[in-house]
């Protein structure tokens, strides 16, 4: 594993180099917003979970098992054979209008009623998130957001040229007590960014109570809530809370479907108020046109059958459900330095490592060179002190390769810790 680990190492150098070399030669010609927003967090990532001979329990990428390729494929026949000179053509950049139905018609099941003249679907939710930078954020004004949070959040707010304040978080979520004492103290955000549903990277879920006083204190002092949720489904016992847009409205809801249905398509939808949609809609023209044609008639198509979304959601909890319990017992057994709250939804632990001698960023290397990936906490954090904590991802890995990957994790901890000697 030590060649394949160092041909990653070797490929992310010869990028970094290409990179330090391209802003050298054309430094004068770039923004300054190229440097605010600059992290390599997120590709270092994907291209750890995608080495040759990697076992990754790094990225938040849907189990491949859990996509639905039959459907998917008995759509695609049906949209060619009945749809498929419209699916293949130019769309309103709004979207389609049978996928801003389907999507209207799901924010209704899961917050406020909403028509879908108020829907835009975005190519992924991170689109739709960068939109709503585009069109708020101006250099130097505030947002408000988890810490730690969702770095590709922190990524595109930073790139905006934001000032973020970052409010600390606990098992249900965005601690909004602190945020309302800092409203009172002065601070005057633009946007407040939370993921309710068993947050990316902590786990969280932002608790009834909390979600009415965020919505009281943005309507009180006009900022808009952000809110992403692309792990609402996948709670592994009970239901899912209503969105916060039911006590305000004030809210952007961000409705990814890549962790439910397939990342690939990169369909999502956005949901705004009246007065925004269309400064969204504009912001989007200018950015790509439109999202992906035949991926929206193909999801709009699959979403049609009433029965599919709830027998799918339920095999995807049972799924999940299972193999985070499995991946907490193994945890447990062999690696007994990891601290961690066993998940009830999504796709992560969120994870402390208990040895004050190994920092995660170590680990992380160390781990790199076993021939398993891993996050370490640090590019999620704000203020926080993210050196000893990480996050481990269950979703890909199949039980004989989660034991592996473990192992190995196991080793990556006993030799890190054997340096700090």
């Amino acid at each position: 594993m030590t060649g394949t680990s160092g041909a990653v190492g070797a490929a992310g150098e010869t990028r970094a180099a290409g990179e330090a070399g391209a802003a050298g030669e054309f430094g004068a010609l770039l923004a300054r917003r190229t440097a605010w927003g600059r992290s390599d967090a997120i590709s270092r990532i994907l291209a750890a979970a995608n080495a040759p001979g990697v076992l990754s329990m790094a990225g938040g990428i849907p189990a491949p098992d859990s996509f639905p390729v039959a459907r998917l494929t008995e759509a695609a026949e049906r949209v060619m054979s009945r749809s498929a000179t419209a699916a293949l053509q130019y769309a309103p950049t709004e979207g389609v209008a049978a996928m801003r139905r389907a999507v209207a018609a799901r924010a209704g099941e899961t917050g406020a009623a909403v028509g879908p003249e108020r829907v835009m679907v975005t190519g992924g939710s991170q689109q739709g998130l960068d939109l709503v930078a585009q069109a708020l954020i101006e250099e130097g004004d505030e947002v408000a957001l988890d810490d730690p949070s969702y770095l590709g959040a922190v990524q595109v707010f930073r790139r905006a040229g934001a000032r973020l304040l970052p409010v600390p978080t606990d098992r249900d979520g965005m601690r909004v007590d602190v945020l309302a004492e800092r409203l009172a103290a002065g601070a005057r955000p633009k946007a407040v960014y939370v993921v309710p549903h068993f947050h990316n990277p902590t786990g969280g879920v932002l608790s009834e109570e909390r979600r009415r006083l965020l919505a009281g204190l943005a309507e009180r002092y006009g900022f808009l809530v952000v809110e992403d949720d692309p792990y609402g489904d996948l709670a592994f016992g009970g239901g899912r809370l209503p969105s916060t847009d039911v006590h305000s409205g004030r809210v952007v809801r961000l409705m990814s479907l890549s962790k439910t249905l397939c990342p690939g398509l990169r369909v999502a939808g956005l949901v705004a108020p009246a007065g925004l949609i269309g400064e969204l809609v504009a912001a989007k023209q200018s950015s790509d046109l439109q999202t992906n044609t035949f991926g929206q008639y193909l999801l709009a198509e699959l979403l049609a059958d009433p029965d599919f979304l709830p027998s799918h959601l339920a095999r995807l909890r049972t799924l999940y459900g299972g193999r985070a319990r499995a991946t907490a017992a193994l945890l447990r057994e062999l690696l007994p330095w990891l601290a961690f709250e066993e998940p009830r939804g999504g796709l992560f632990f969120w994870c402390t490592v208990d040895d004050p001698r190994v920092t995660s960023d170590v680990l992380y290397e160390r781990a790199l060179a076993e021939g398993v990936a891993i996050v370490p906490g640090t590019p999620f954090c704000i203020e926080q002190d993210g050196s000893r904590v990480l996050r481990l991802s269950f979703a890909t890995l199949d039980e004989e390769q989660r034991r592996e990957g473990a192992a190995r994790l196991a080793t990556a901890f006993e030799k890190a810790r054997t340096d700090a000697c």
